[in-house]
């Protein structure tokens, strides 16, 4: 796991060094660092993947089945976070149409006048940004002292449990195929 990771990163480098003063000079800046960012979300997501694996062997079990598992804990636990997240989306909502007012009535928001250094824009939304901080301080609070939601993500923790261990074991050798 760690050869893979090592590989990524060399062959990334690498590829970088090669390809710099070509990008440099035919301007290609902006296209070389969606790339590089590009690579580095996918060298993340493999990375991931070779932990969630390497857990399953800690466990002792076959990492296809653990995946699923994680995949199922991560489903119910979104469905038990769902009120927090309908809660979190209305004091977004709320300070979106705020923002929209204050841009509108402080006349900002162009190339020339960007609202992020605008006084007028910035005094008109202070209040409203303190409104939506007691919104979304007031749905976490709620949600942590919902004793069904609370029920629910303990739920989603036992099921997990649950799931792993009727997972069929590991390979004796370690080796596995995951794709």
């Amino acid at each position: 796991m760690r050869m893979r990771a090592a590989g990524v990163v060399a062959t990334t480098s690498l590829l970088l060094l090669l390809l710099g003063g070509r990008v440099l000079a035919t301007g290609g800046v902006k296209s070389c660092i969606t790339d590089a960012k590009n690579t580095f979300v996918e060298c993340k997501a493999q990375c991931k993947g070779d932990f969630d694996d390497a857990r399953a062997l800690c466990h002792g079990v076959a990492p296809g089945c653990f995946e699923a598992c994680v995949d199922g804990r991560n489903d119910c636990v979104t469905a038990a976070r769902q009120p927090l997240t309908l809660c979190l989306q209305g004091c977004e909502d709320t300070l979106s149409q705020h923002r929209q007012t204050c841009k509108a009535s402080c006349a900002c928001g162009g190339s020339t006048d960007p609202c992020s250094t605008n006084a007028c824009f910035i005094a008109c939304m202070n209040p409203f940004q303190l409104e939506a901080f007691t919104c979304r301080d007031g749905c976490r609070d709620s949600f942590r002292l919902d004793t069904n939601a609370q029920a629910a993500l303990k739920a989603c923790a036992k099921g997990f449990k649950a799931c792993v261990q009727s997972c069929p074991p590991a390979s004796p050798s370690g080796a596995f195929v995951s794709e």
